[in-house]
C-alpha cells in the first residue's frame, strides 16, 4: 500500500522520517521476525504548507493497521505532526516484490557501512549507458549509446562526475592477411566526459522498477576528453574532445545521461556518494520509461532544406528552438506547414510570434498574471503543438489589435540588431537579435541580418584556454577551424568568414557573412566586402598584419617615441564633435570639443590630439598609424575621446608591486576602508547611493543616479522603512538593486582589489606635438564640464598603466605647466625627447589609444624604481607566398591555443606571493606577458611549455580564491602579505535578490485613484506589458544558469550587474555590458512612448529654430558650442508637452501598481514604474529652472 505524507516541516529529511517510522512500523502489532520493510521518499514539489511525500509498505494489512493507528492525529517528527492518509495511486507490483524480498536495513547503519566504502573515489561498472533527452512526456529519448565498456567515478576533489568509456575497437585484416591491432596503435583510448556539479540539476532514479537505473539530468553538456595510453611513447596529454568520438558530435539537447548498474548496492551507494560527497539534488519518479531513439536521428540537411524556405528571421527563431532543446528536429519537420502558413499569414510578425510560442512551450511569458500563467501552462501541456501555436497566434492578434506600442523603432545611432552564434566544443548556440555596438562595416553596408557574430567559448560560457594538463588541438582543429574555412549555416543560409576586430579577437570572436546584395542590387560576399575594406599588399605576406602624413619621430637609437599619435585640426575636431552630439538631449551634451580622440580612418588608427596650428579641416596621419591603404573610406570613426576624465583604481597587480617598491600600505588599507563604507551607505542614503553608483557607473540604464538625487532634492525622501518616519521611502525593487549595487562593489573590493584612489585619474595619452617638454616629464590638466573642476597637474607623480607585472611598470615623473598645451585637457601629453618613449616602459605601452594611470596621492608614491622592463616585440612571422584566407584562419587558430594572458598573471600573482615581483619566475613571466600582448600583431605565440607553473596540487594564496570557495580548504593558504590582508578584510555579502512578497505597494497611489485618463491607462497596460516580455528576454538571455527557467531577477537589471559567481571574471563583464546596453536601449524606447507628441521636451533636443539676436547662419547646431550665453526661450508649447508627458508618466506608474497588487511576482511591473517616477521627477526638476 502507498500511504500520502503531507505537511512535513522543510528540515526534515528522508533519514529523519525512516528512523521516526521504524520505531512504530517494527513493533507490534506489525511483524517484527523480519522486520517489516518501509520505503519513503519525499516530493521535489514545493508547497505552501511543508513537504510531501509518500510511504510504500508491502502489504494491505500493515497500511491498514499504520492508517487506522495514526491516520487521525499523525506522527511528530521534529515537533510537526506529519499528517498520512491512503494514496489514490496504486503501489507497483515490482515494488511491493522488493519489499518484500529485501530485507530493512537499519538506515543508520547502511550510512555507515557507505561511509567506510566511499572514503576514496569510486569506479562503479556500468551494464548500459546511454545519452540522450527528457521528452515532453517525462520519458527519456535514448540518442547514443555505443559499443564498449564503461563506468563513472564521483571525485571530490574536482567536485565533478566522470563517465569513462572505453570504446569497442574491431581488429581488421589488411589486404596481405596481417592482423592489424587498433588499440596498440591507438594507444586503449578512453573517453571521459566529465560533467561539474554546477551543470548537473539532479539525480533521477526510479521507484517501482528498474531501479538499478539512474539519470544524470544536466543544463550543459559535459567536457569530452580522449585519454590514450600510449607506453611511454609519444605525448600521452589527454585532449579535448566534441563528444565520444573525435568527431562525432552528440545531437543537440542530449546531454543527460542513462547509468543502468550492475547491483542495486551498486546504484544505491552511487546516489549516497552523490547526495553526501558531493552534495547533488536526488529525486526519484514512479517509472522512467526508455525510448529506443538511436536511428531517429533527423538529417540536418532537411531541417535546413526547410529552414531555407522562410525569411531569415522567422528560419533563426525556428532554429533556435532546436539548438536550445525546446523542440526535436521531428517536432520541427511536423510543423512545416503550420509555420509556413505563419508566415503566409503575418509577415514580418512570425517572427515574434514564433518567439512567443517557444516561449509557451518552456513556460517562460512574463506578461501573465500568476493565475493565467498557471492556466497557460495547464493548456500547453494538455495542447499538441500545432493547436498550441493556433492559440498563441490569436493571442497574439487580440493583443495588436489594440493600441499597444511595439517598442521596437529604428534602433539609436552606433547601435544595432546583432545575431550571434556561439561556438562550444558540444554544441550550437543561437542568441539575439540585441542591440550591440555597431562598427564601420556594418556602417557602410547595412543589413545587419546578413552579417554573424560567431564566438568561440567553452560550455561555461567562458573562453577557451589551454590548460597544463589538457590539450585543445583537437577541438581547435576539428571543429573550429573547419567552421572558420568551410563556413557553417545558420537558418538555412551558408555564411562565410568574414574577419575580425582586434577587441573582437581578444573575447576569440569573429565575423561571417552571407551572400546579399547592396543598395544597388551589386552582390557582396565575405570575399567582396574585404575586397572594399582597402589595399592590404604591402602586408600580404604577414598574416596577423593583413588586414598629407608626417613622418613619425624617432629618439636618437631609432626608438619610436610618437607610435599611433598623431595631430587634428581644432575646426575639423569641432565638427567631428558637434557630429557626435547631434542628437543628443541637451542635457547630456557637453559644450567643450575633446582634446584627443581615439579613431579608425580607412586603414589608420589611433590617436589624434587638437593642434591649433593647423588651419582648415585637416587631420594628419603618421606611418606608425596607417596600417593598411583604403583610401576611398574616409569615414572617421571614433572609438574614444578625453571628454571626462576617469577615476583610478587599484588592482591586484599593482598593489602587489606598490607593496614591493615601498609604497605607504597603510595608505592602501584607509582607501579601502572608504570604499567598504561608501558601499555600505548606499542602502541608508539616496545621495550617497546616487554617487557611489554614478563612480562605479551602475544602474546607468535605468537612470538610477539622477533617480535618486533628485527623489533627494526634490521629494526630500531617503531609503529605509517607512513604518517609524514619514521622511523614509521604500520599494523592493530598490532595496534589492542597492543590495545588488553593494554586493557587487563589495565583490570588486575582495576578489579584484578594486579601490578607488580620490584626487587620481585615468587618462588618453598622446605626444608631445610642440617638442617642449624634456624627457622624464609629463603635462595633465583635469576638467570636468559637468561640474566646472579644473586641476592642473604639478609636481611628481606616479605613472603607470595596465597591465602592471614588471617592476619597472611604475614610475616616478615631474608633471610640469607648458603654456603651449594649455589647450589639452584629461589627456597626458608624453615627451618626445630621450632614449626611449615613455609610454613604451609602462608595460611596452604605446599612444594608439593606451590608457595610462596618474597616482597623485604623496604616501601611494614608491621609495624604490626598478629600470623598465626591455619589452623586445617579437619576430613578425612571415610566409614565403602571398596570404590567403586561410593563413589567417590559422592565425586565429594559433591565437586561441596562445591566448595566455590570464594564466600568466595569475601565475605572476602567486609567485609574486610565494618570493615578489622581482624573482627570476616573474622577470620571465613580464617578458611571456608581453609577447602574449603583442601575438596579435606579430603573430608569434609564447611556447607553453617554456612558462615557469607552479605544480597543480600546490595550494594558492586565499586571495586567488573564487567566489564561494571555501578557503580554509588544503587548496588555499593564508597570504601574509598585503593582498592577503585586504582580502580577508572585505566583508562578505549574499545580494542575491528575492522576489517581493506583495505585503506593500511600491507607491501609494492608490489614494489618488481615478486621476488617470482611462485611455491613458488602457495604453500603459500595453505598454507595461510588452516592456515586461522584451526584459525577460534580456534577463533570460544573460543567465549563467543553463536551466531555462532561470533568469537574471529583476533588481540585476536595474543596478546593471549579475550576482551569480562566473568562472571567468572578463566573461561576466562582457556579458554585464551587453546586458546594459540592451537594457539602455528598452528603456530608451520606452522613455520614447512616454513622451508627449511633440518632440521639445526634456528626453529630446530643443528644436534648433532661429534663436533671436544670433544671425541665421550661426544657428545651425553652433549655439551649442559658441554661443551658450543666450539663454533659450520656453514656449508655452514645451509646457503642454511637459504636463501631458507628466500625465502619461503617472499612467504608467498607476498601472505598474495596480499589475503588482493583482499579480506581486509580475516580472518587469516594478523597473517601468521606476522609469516612470523617474520621468516625472525630472519634468518636475526642468520645472523649477524654467520658472
Amino acid at each position: 500500500m502507498e500511504i500520502s505524507l503531507r505537511n512535513i516541516a522543510l528540515a526534515v529529511t528522508v533519514d529523519d522520517l525512516t528512523i521516526t517510522f521504524a520505531k512504530i512500523l517494527h513493533k507490534p502489532p506489525f511483524q517484527t521476525s523480519p522486520l517489516l520493510n518501509f520505503e519513503i521518499h519525499l516530493s521535489d514539489e514545493s508547497h505552501p504548507n511543508g513537504q510531501e511525500g509518500t510511504l510504500a509498505l508491502p502489504t494491505e494489512d500493515a497500511g491498514a493497521t499504520f492508517l487506522r493507528a495514526h491516520g487521525g492525529a499523525g506522527i511528530v517528527v521534529k515537533g510537526r505532526p506529519v499528517l498520512i492518509s491512503r494514496s489514490t495511486r496504486a503501489i507497483h507490483g515490482s515494488r511491493i516484490e522488493r519489499l518484500n524480498n529485501t530485507p530493512w536495513c537499519d538506515p543508520i547503519q547502511l550510512r555507515e557501512k557507505q561511509e567506510r566504502l566511499l572514503r576514496g573515489d569510486r569506479s562503479f561498472q556500468l551494464l548500459r549507458y546511454s545519452f540522450g533527452r527528457f521528452l515532453r512526456d517525462g520519458s527519456f529519448s535514448s540518442r547514443v549509446s555505443p559499443p564498449g565498456t564503461a563506468s563513472i567515478i564521483y571525485n571530490r576533489e574536482r567536485r565533478e562526475l566522470r563517465f569513462m568509456f572505453n570504446p569497442q575497437i574491431n581488429t581488421y585484416d589488411d589486404p596481405f592477411g596481417n592482423d592489424i591491432d587498433w588499440e596498440e596503435i591507438l594507444g586503449y583510448p578512453t573517453v571521459t566526459a566529465a560533467y561539474s556539479l554546477q551543470n548537473i540539476a539532479t539525480l533521477v532514479g526510479n521507484r517501482d522498477e528498474d531501479t538499478t537505473v539512474l539519470f544524470i539530468r544536466a543544463d550543459a553538456p559535459p567536457v569530452y576528453s580522449l585519454h590514450s595510453e600510449s607506453d611511454g611513447i609519444g605525448d600521452t596529454t589527454p585532449n579535448r574532445v566534441v563528444g565520444l568520438g573525435c568527431v562525432d558530435r552528440i545531437p543537440p539537447g542530449c546531454h543527460n545521461l542513462m547509468l543502468a548498474f550492475s547491483s542495486q548496492s551498486d546504484a544505491d551507494m552511487f546516489v549516497y556518494a552523490c547526495r553526501n560527497c558531493l552534495h547533488l539534488r536526488y529525486s526519484t519518479q514512479h517509472h522512467i520509461q526508455i525510448r529506443n531513439h538511436i536511428s531517429n536521428n533527423i538529417p540536418t540537411e532537411r531541417l535546413h532544406e526547410f529552414y531555407s524556405q522562410l525569411p531569415y528571421k522567422l528560419a533563426f527563431e525556428v532554429e533556435k528552438t532546436s539548438l536550445d532543446s525546446v523542440l526535436t528536429g521531428m517536432e520541427i519537420l511536423s510543423l512545416k506547414e503550420d509555420i509556413l502558413s505563419l508566415q503566409a499569414e503575418h509577415g514580418d510578425d512570425a517572427p515574434e510570434i514564433f518567439r512567443s510560442f517557444a516561449s509557451e512551450c518552456q513556460g517562460r511569458s512574463a506578461g501573465r498574471t500568476r493565475r493565467r500563467k498557471r492556466r497557460a501552462h495547464r493548456q500547453s501541456s494538455e495542447e499538441n503543438l500545432p493547436a498550441l501555436l493556433r492559440r498563441v497566434t490569436r493571442d497574439f492578434i487580440r493583443e495588436h489589435q489594440k493600441p499597444r506600442p511595439l517598442l521596437a523603432p529604428p534602433p539609436q545611432s552606433g547601435v544595432h540588431l546583432s545575431y550571434h552564434l556561439i561556438l562550444t566544443p558540444t554544441r550550437d548556440i543561437l542568441e539575439g537579435p540585441f542591440p550591440d555596438q555597431s562598427n564601420s562595416v556594418l556602417r557602410r553596408y547595412g543589413h545587419p541580418e546578413c552579417f554573424l557574430r560567431v564566438s568561440f567559448q567553452v560550455e561555461n560560457r567562458s573562453k577557451l584556454h589551454r590548460e597544463v594538463d589538457c590539450s585543445i588541438l583537437n577541438i581547435l582543429m576539428t571543429r573550429y577551424r573547419s567552421t572558420l574555412l568551410d563556413g557553417c549555416r545558420v537558418a538555412g543560409r551558408r555564411f562565410q568568414f568574414l574577419g575580425y576586430s582586434m577587441s573582437g579577437l581578444k573575447e576569440h570572436s569573429v565575423w561571417f557573412v552571407t551572400p546579399f546584395k547592396d543598395e544597388n542590387g551589386k552582390p557582396l560576399d565575405a570575399q567582396s566586402i574585404r575586397n572594399n575594406l582597402g589595399d592590404f599588399s604591402k602586408l600580404h605576406k604577414q598574416p596577423a598584419q593583413v588586414d598629407f602624413r608626417c613622418p613619425d619621430r624617432y629618439s636618437p637609437s631609432g626608438k619610436l617615441m610618437t607610435d599611433g599619435c598623431s595631430s587634428i585640426s581644432v575646426e575639423l575636431a569641432s565638427d567631428i564633435w558637434r557630429s557626435l552630439q547631434r542628437g543628443k538631449k541637451r542635457s547630456a551634451k557637453l559644450r567643450y570639443v575633446p582634446s584627443a580622440f581615439q579613431f579608425r580612418l580607412g586603414g589608420a588608427k589611433g590617436m589624434v590630439v587638437q593642434d591649433p596650428t593647423i588651419q582648415g579641416r585637416l587631420v594628419r596621419l603618421r606611418p606608425s598609424q596607417i596600417k593598411f591603404d583604403a583610401r576611398e573610406n574616409l569615414t572617421f570613426d571614433v572609438q574614444s575621446t578625453s571628454a571626462e576624465p576617469k577615476p583610478m583604481f587599484l588592482n591586484r597587480p599593482l598593489i602587489s608591486l606598490m607593496e614591493f617598491l615601498g609604497v605607504d600600505i597603510q595608505r592602501i588599507i584607509e582607501l579601502q576602508n572608504d570604499d567598504i563604507h561608501k558601499a555600505q551607505s548606499v542602502r541608508s542614503s539616496c545621495t550617497d547611493a546616487s554617487k557611489v553608483m554614478q563612480q562605479h557607473g551602475m544602474g546607468a540604464s535605468f537612470h538610477l543616479p539622477s533617480l535618486f538625487s533628485n527623489m533627494s532634492s526634490i521629494l526630500q525622501l531617503e531609503i529605509g522603512n517607512t513604518d517609524n518616519d514619514p521622511t523614509l521611502w521604500t520599494s523592493k525593487l530598490i532595496e534589492s538593486s542597492l543590495c545588488c549595487a553593494e554586493t557587487h562593489i563589495l565583490r570588486e573590493l575582495k576578489y579584484r582589489a578594486h579601490i578607488a584612489v580620490p584626487g587620481s585619474y585615468t587618462l588618453l595619452g598622446v605626444s608631445d606635438e610642440w617638442g617642449c617638454l624634456r624627457e622624464g616629464e609629463i603635462y595633465a590638466t583635469v576638467f570636468d564640464e559637468r561640474t566646472g573642476f579644473v586641476q592642473r597637474i604639478t609636481g611628481k607623480v606616479a605613472i603607470t598603466r595596465s597591465p602592471q607585472i614588471h617592476p619597472g611598470d611604475l614610475q616616478v615623473v615631474t608633471a610640469v605647466h607648458r603654456p603651449e598645451l594649455d589647450h589639452l585637457m584629461n589627456v597626458v601629453v608624453f615627451s618626445c625627447r630621450g632614449e626611449r618613449a615613455l609610454a613604451s616602459c609602462l608595460g611596452g605601452g604605446d599612444l594608439d589609444g593606451d590608457i595610462f594611470n596618474l597616482i597623485l596621492d604623496p604616501r601611494l608614491l614608491p621609495t624604490k624604481l626598478f629600470k623598465p622592463g626591455e619589452y623586445t616585440p617579437a619576430t613578425i612571422k612571415s610566409t614565403v607566398r602571398a596570404c590567403g584566407i586561410s593563413d589567417v584562419v590559422d592565425f586565429i587558430i594559433d591565437y586561441i591555443q596562445a591566448d595566455l594572458i590570464g594564466p600568466i598573471a595569475i601565475n605572476h600573482l602567486r609567485f609574486s606571493d610565494l618570493k615578489d615581483p622581482s624573482c627570476t619566475e616573474c622577470v620571465q613571466l613580464a617578458n611571456f606577458a608581453s609577447q602574449a600582448l603583442d601575438f596579435p600583431k606579430s603573430g608569434t605565440p609564447v611556447s607553453f611549455r617554456s612558462i615557469p607553473w607552479l605544480p597543480r596540487n600546490k595550494p594558492r594564496p586565499d586571495f586567488l580564491a573564487k567566489e564561494g570557495a571555501n578557503i580554509t580548504s588544503e587548496q588555499y593558504y593564508k597570504s601574509p602579505k598585503l593582498l592577503g590582508q585586504l582580502y580577508r578584510r572585505v566583508p562578505t555579502r549574499n545580494g542575491m535578490p528575492t522576489a517581493w512578497n506583495g505585503n506593500y505597494s511600491p507607491s501609494d497611489g492608490a489614494t489618488v485613484d481615478g486621476c488617470a485618463l482611462p485611455q491613458l491607462i488602457e495604453e500603459m497596460t500595453y505598454l507595461l506589458n510588452a516592456y515586461c516580455e522584451q526584459l525577460l528576454i534580456i534577463g533570460q538571455a544573460h543567465t549563467i544558469s543553463k536551466n531555462k527557467a532561470i533568469h537574471v531577477s529583476e533588481a540585476e537589471l536595474v543596478s546593471g550587474t549579475v550576482m551569480a559567481n562566473w568562472s571567468d571574471h572578463q566573461r561576466q563583464k562582457n556579458a554585464v555590458t551587453a546586458m546594459n546596453l540592451q537594457t539602455q536601449e528598452l528603456v530608451r524606447r520606452v522613455r520614447e512612448e512616454l513622451q508627449g507628441d511633440d518632440p521639445g521636451t526634456p528626453e529630446t533636443e530643443t528644436d534648433e529654430d532661429e534663436v533671436p539676436g544670433i544671425p541665421e547662419t550661426e544657428t545651425d547646431e553652433k549655439e551649442d558650442y559658441e554661443d551658450w550665453t543666450v539663454r533659450e526661450q520656453c514656449e508655452e508649447s514645451e509646457r503642454r508637452v511637459m504636463a501631458e508627458t507628466f500625465q502619461r508618466c503617472w499612467a504608467a506608474w498607476c498601472v505598474a501598481e495596480d499589475s503588482l497588487k493583482e499579480d506581486p511576482s509580475m516580472f518587469g511591473a516594478q523597473s517601468f514604474g521606476l522609469i516612470a517616477l523617474g520621468m516625472m521627477l525630472e519634468i518636475v526638476k526642468t520645472s523649477r529652472l524654467m520658472m
